[in-house]
């Protein structure tokens, strides 16, 4: 073998061709970055447009795959040209989107992402199923501008109520020892027979039906917590400010005779799990917590909830049944009572509030606001009742009549 001389030039020529055959690797052969030109938020989707890439590698594009991501999710969706839909994404949420090109050498990089976040057609936002929803006759809704609405609750709600109710006495001392027929269950509180006359129609609400989740939860107020589409209102679980009873484990009942020897009956908290405030607190009529009456008016047998009102933050309150007609675990509501799952008005799922029932302890109604609450609205909710006696240190009286115990039907 005769050995040739590698000049310089040479030397140079073929380090080029070495480095160009190193670099002929995966990397040549894939295509480029395609160009996102538009990206279109959609009820729980986003569409994304754009154009192939300048470099198709070293085969054809075979597909492009879009994928949005957020914290801790993923979602991608395939398609053979411009555009995609990404669907399964959350509204209200901010996701980044980009698209791949792949061809038999595999997938190519990434388009620069771009930041979109899904939200409701119109006829799908919250305040389209406000619109929509079964206010009681009498009740006057209205839409300032599309993310408010003023609601003016009725008097008495739709459903049949009590002729009189065991109230709280707002006396002390001799007089209410005197006054009193009957003690609450737990918290002790005195109570007297009074019919249920003089209800006051509650003050407008105002809500902003595009809430958004805070990045803490606010308590609950003592007052109006939501509005139910009975037309009453929604208060929190407890009774007695500071007490750890709730009213439905609080309930008991009274039985007398009147003058024409008809047995009667008064109950603390009746059967749709409402009352009236006492004159004193605003006599407005309001449930602790869920309310056969209530999702009787748009529930069937055996099938899901449907909205049965609102609350202060604007989000929704349902029953305590999932799209599929089983009943929602507890266990699985946030803090607050809330969820994020479809419902027969939001398909795609929407956070809501759930009120369980069968429920009697704290959580029997929501415990707190997961979405943004000014303290005006606070203020204003609980100038308008709130529900709750003076604190009673007395002993319990010896009831006249017939005092029947704590009724703790739910």
């Amino acid at each position: 073998m005769i050995a040739v001389p590698v000049t310089r030039a040479v030397g140079r020529w073929y380090l080029w061709v070495l480095l160009a055959l190193a670099a002929c690797t995966d990397s040549t052969r894939l295509p480029w970055a395609p160009a996102i030109t538009a990206v279109t938020p959609a009820n729980a989707s986003a569409r994304i447009v754009f154009s192939a890439p300048w470099y198709a590698g070293a085969s054809a594009i075979a597909t492009y795959v879009a994928t949005c991501t957020r914290d801790g999710e993923t979602i991608s969706a395939r398609g053979e040209a411009s555009p995609i839909d990404v669907g399964g994404l959350r509204n209200g949420v901010a996701y980044a989107c980009t698209v791949q090109a792949s061809n038999a050498a595999g997938m190519g990089r990434g388009a620069a992402a771009v930041s979109v976040t899904p939200e409701p057609e119109p006829a799908d936002s919250l305040a389209a199923a406000y619109q929509r929803a079964a206010w009681a006759k009498g009740m006057a809704v209205s839409f300032p501008d599309a993310c408010s609405m003023s609601v003016w609750p009725n008097a008495r709600p739709s459903h049949a109520v009590d002729a009189a109710y065991l109230m709280p006495i707002a006396a002390t001392g001799g007089e209410q020892q005197a006054r009193a027929v009957a003690r609450t269950g737990v918290s002790g509180m005195a109570l007297e027979v009074s019919p249920l006359d003089g209800l006051a129609a509650h003050a407008p609400m105002q809500f902003n039906v595009c809430p958004t989740k805070a990045a803490a939860p606010t308590a609950i107020n003592a007052g109006a917590i939501g509005v139910m589409i009975s037309g009453a209102t929604l208060f929190g679980a407890t009774e007695v400010r500071g007490s750890r009873a709730t009213a439905l484990r609080d309930n008991t009942a009274y039985a007398w005779k009147d003058r024409a020897g008809l047995q009667r009956l008064a109950r603390f908290v009746d059967l749709c799990n409402g009352h009236p405030t006492p004159g004193y607190a605003g006599s407005i009529y309001h449930y602790h917590g869920h309310s056969d009456c209530v999702t009787g008016l748009v529930d069937r047998d055996k099938g899901p909830s449907h909205l049965i009102g609102v609350a202060l933050d604007g989000f929704p309150i349902y029953g305590d049944r999932d799209l599929d007609g089983y009943t929602v675990d507890p266990q699985s509501l946030d803090a607050c009572n809330g969820i994020h799952s479809p419902t027969p008005e939001f398909p795609q799922g929407i956070y809501h509030y759930v009120l369980p029932a069968g429920v009697t302890q704290q959580h029997a109604a929501m415990r707190c606001y997961s979405g943004a609450v000014s303290r005006e609205a606070l203020a204003l909710a609980d100038a308008s009742g709130y529900c709750y006696a003076p604190p009673d240190a007395e002993p319990p009286a010896a009831a006249r009549g017939m005092v029947m115990g704590p009724m703790n039907r739910r």
